[in-house]
């Protein structure tokens, strides 16, 4: 598995194909191992997947944890690959870091596709949602994990890997996403985004009512609402998820 050297540590990630890169960023403690069901996509594109510092596999420790610096560890990701622009694809708070690469480095990215994003933290199930993972890493984090990987899959050996690799998280940092993501808002900087972005929500997700920001300050974006399904559309619903990001990554020319 190749890593990426930075001044804190080692990032570890997996490369897989040619062609068009996408990185892919996780949420919380949940390392990427999530985006299983998206190495399909390497038949078309370059699909990266790293385990963001903290962790996962990665030895690399944030002494702060914030969602910029997060967006600083990308890029270095990309400049460690020799990947000039790139799509960044953020899988819940995992958009987060995608929206803020986006408005910070426009220069290098192609595009930004978010699953189950936000632009800020402004429902109060989302908010109790992030409190509750907050609680629950500091008091159980195996509950935690358990918790995670249930609502994400019911096959037991991918379950088990998953919880498997979420308990390998640093627990400061697993709380410290979550804070930062709580406290998180681009809210007035969505006018500045200025490359293509792809919404995608599970028509049973509340999280999908964070729509309406995006509708209120952007003229111009993609959308996609799949049937079926709550948040966690990249496993539970991956054939669809993946048709919609080639179907959306076809009609760019940002890297061309």
């Amino acid at each position: 598995m190749p890593r990426c050297k930075i001044e804190y540590g080692d990032l570890y990630f997996d490369e897989i194909g040619e062609g068009d890169p996408i990185i892919f960023l996780h949420p919380p403690g949940m390392g990427r191992k999530v985006f299983r069901f998206q190495k399909p996509l390497s038949e078309q594109y370059k699909v990266v997947f790293p385990d963001l510092s903290g962790h996962g596999e990665s030895t690399a420790l944030l002494k702060k944890v914030t969602i910029q610096k997060y967006a600083e560890e990308v890029l270095k990701l990309a400049d460690f690959i020799g990947l000039k622009k790139v799509a960044l694809c953020g899988y819940s708070s995992g958009g987060s870091i995608a929206q803020e690469f986006a408005l910070t480095y426009p220069e290098r990215t192609a595009a930004i596709i978010l699953s189950g994003g936000f632009a800020e933290v402004n429902s109060p199930s989302l908010k109790y949602e992030h409190l509750m993972g907050m609680y629950l890493v500091k008091n159980s984090p195996k509950t935690l994990a358990k918790v995670i990987a249930t609502a994400h899959t019911f096959e037991k050996n991918y379950r088990a890997e998953l919880i498997e690799h979420m308990l390998k998280a640093d627990l400061e940092t697993w709380f410290h996403f979550y804070h930062e993501s709580l406290n998180y808002s681009c809210i007035g900087r969505l006018k500045n985004l200025n490359v293509p972005l792809l919404l995608i929500y599970g028509s049973r997700d509340f999280i999908n009512q964070h729509l309406r920001a995006y509708e209120r300050e952007l003229e111009d974006f993609n959308r996609t609402i799949i049937p079926k399904v709550s948040h966690q559309v990249p496993v539970k619903k991956w054939q669809e998820f993946n048709t919609e990001i080639a179907m959306f990554l076809e009609k760019q020319s940002a890297w061309r």
